[in-house]
């Protein structure tokens, strides 16, 4: 899997050469069978994940760069100043220029993956990594932890003919409507939804505006790829409201804490406002 989305990246100019878009593949992994679980059909999966190792890639950057994972945009020190504001003051720049270079770095290569070829990380606060320029201005995007994470739209696209009968084995698949969950819900809802506040009380750059700039990245980007409105439209990251994922609703009315053979899915209740809309 590693090797496959590694191998679209590196054969597209646009993510290779354009965005710079670093992905951190798993070179080799090793997992210890256990002689009674592994055998029983309707073992909860977690009995079938308790011992292995993963080796997964380290992050190399050329002298000048440095990172720094995008859940440290949301830190604030004992004094109450934001991570972000210390930054954003390094760097020299009007606060709402800086932002508009975080969401340049960040969405290009998310919004590639999924609008050409149908294809989802988590870009959540742990693996998603902004890579920095001297003057701690965001330059590009490193993804770590994405094998676990990818997922493709379940119907068919061109772009998935490339794709080895065993990768496709193994890949979780979901209809346009809900791969862009992964983004709504990772990045805007996990991340942004904490960090435009942020920027309004310690950067002077209201959410209203934090909001616009993030809307006008992505239009930037669907100006730039004219030649794929209809996935624009697949996968509307526009729309007037998004779906609302409940994690505990999944525990207080689903599931409970009983076993099962497959991994839960998050339960999805209602819908909320989408500010990007």
């Amino acid at each position: 899997m590693t090797a496959w989305v590694q191998g679209l990246r590196e054969d597209d100019p646009f993510l290779r050469d354009e965005c710079g878009v670093i992905l951190l593949g798993e070179v080799a992994s090793v997992t210890v069978e256990h002689p009674l679980y592994d055998r029983l059909p309707e073992v909860p999966y977690q009995y079938k994940e308790l011992l292995g190792a993963i080796w997964r890639e380290p992050l190399r950057l050329p002298p000048g760069e440095r990172a720094r994972t995008l859940a440290s945009l949301l830190h604030t020190d004992p004094e109450g100043r934001a991570f972000v504001a210390e930054l954003v003051e390094r760097s020299g720049l009007a606060p709402a220029v800086w932002l508009q270079h975080l969401f340049t770095a960040l969405l290009p290569p998310l919004l590639h993956f999924l609008y050409r070829y149908g294809t989802v990380f988590s870009p959540h606060g742990e693996n998603a990594i902004v890579v920095y320029d001297g003057d701690d201005v965001p330059v590009r995007l490193a993804i770590k932890d994405f094998v676990d994470d990818v997922n493709i739209c379940a119907q068919p696209l061109p772009e998935h003919a490339t794709l080895p009968d065993d990768v496709r084995a193994v890949l979780l698949t979901e209809e346009p409507g809900f791969l862009i969950q992964f983004i709504h819900s990772g990045l805007f809802v996990g991340v942004f939804r904490y960090l435009a506040p942020l920027c309004e009380e310690q950067l002077g750059v209201p959410e209203e505006d934090f909001w616009s700039l993030v809307r006008a990245e992505i239009l930037r980007h669907q100006a730039r790829f004219p030649e794929l409105k209809e996935r624009f439209e697949l996968f509307d990251l526009l729309t007037p409201r998004i779906e609302r994922l409940c994690l505990n609703r999944n525990r207080l009315h689903l599931d409970g804490y009983r076993d099962r053979p497959e991994r839960p899915h998050a339960a999805v209740h209602g819908t909320v406002p989408n500010p990007l809309a």
